[in-house]
């Protein structure tokens, strides 16, 4: 007897949730300062379940900034910044982006202090914080960052800051649709390209050894996706049914890779996603249930 070996049909999606601290050490490790490293790390040993936001643990981490009255003394309790300089020690002459400063009132010894508070402890952008300066942007602003010394994190890093918490996430995920929606040509050309590029046997072998490794380290991945996949085949007979008997048409050849258990060879891939293609063209009212069917079972197992 034939044992069909159904295959799952799902839409694709990106993911609507903020980024977890796994997700931020596993992709993006290199980003993070050492100091918050660190403390990840002993929350992780302490109580692993109830762990913070990225961007909670980093305020948690330079909140003492805030409480400091001088640039030494935030030097004294962050060494990474003991390179900077009060702005009134590179000041030469009051010209320029200085003048602005100095005729805005911020031209004083509290300056540095305020650009790390801002930037490390509030996380300002340098946008914002050159507006509230009276400065032109963050071109301005950038210049006389440089004179001091100062010492910013990468911009990627903010942007797993933002990611990390459900508004900033929300956020970033509505700029990127809405950029998206308007520039659909290049959207167009950047998936192609990608598409292109996942078709190349070096990233699809090193995509199945990734696979293969994150399987052996999570085994209940397997059998949830089985469960999963049983559920919702069950709930649509019909399709089944059709399924069954789309596949009785078809050449040995093709039976057999449908039915293969285990390993596929090339060949036998192709034949297998080449069935599973025609029956969906055939029949795209299925399709549609099968949509269905899948977006019921999540929406079951999240009450």
């Amino acid at each position: 007897m034939i044992t069909l070996q159904t295959q799952i049909y799902t839409p694709s999606f990106r993911s609507k949730n903020p980024l977890s601290i796994k997700y931020v050490l596993d992709t993006r490790r290199n980003l993070v300062p050492d100091r918050v490293l660190a403390r990840i790390k002993q929350i992780s040993a302490q109580n692993p379940e109830k762990m913070p936001t990225l961007k909670e643990i980093h305020l948690e981490i330079y909140a003492p900034l805030l409480e400091c009255k001088t640039l030494s003394e935030a030097k004294n309790l962050f060494p990474e910044f003991g390179n900077m300089k009060e702005v009134t020690e590179v000041v030469q002459r009051l010209s320029g982006n200085y003048k602005k400063l100095a005729q805005s009132g911020n031209l004083t010894d509290k300056f540095s202090l305020k650009i790390l508070q801002d930037t490390w402890a509030r996380l300002k952008t340098q946008d914002e914080i050159a507006k509230e300066l009276s400065m032109k942007g963050r071109t301005s602003l950038g210049w006389i960052l440089e004179k001091i010394g100062f010492v910013n994190f990468p911009q990627n890093y903010k942007t797993l800051l933002q990611a990390s918490d459900p508004v900033g996430h929300s956020a970033i995920a509505g700029k990127t649709a809405a950029w998206n929606a308007a520039h659909p040509d290049l959207m167009r050309a950047r998936n192609k390209h990608a598409a292109q590029f996942c078709k190349k046997p070096e990233y699809r072998t090193a995509q199945a050894e990734r696979m293969k490794e994150y399987d052996r380290l999570h085994p209940e991945r397997k059998e949830k996706i089985q469960t999963f996949s049983k559920e919702m085949w069950d709930s649509v007979p019909e399709v089944k049914a059709d399924l069954r008997a789309f596949l009785r048409e078809q050449q040995p050849s093709v039976r057999k890779a449908v039915c293969k258990k285990g390993k596929l060879s090339e060949a036998e891939t192709r034949m297998r996603r080449g069935f599973y293609k025609r029956f969906w063209e055939i029949h795209p009212e299925h399709k549609e249930k099968m949509q269905q069917a899948a977006a019921k079972i999540r929406l079951n197992r999240k009450k």
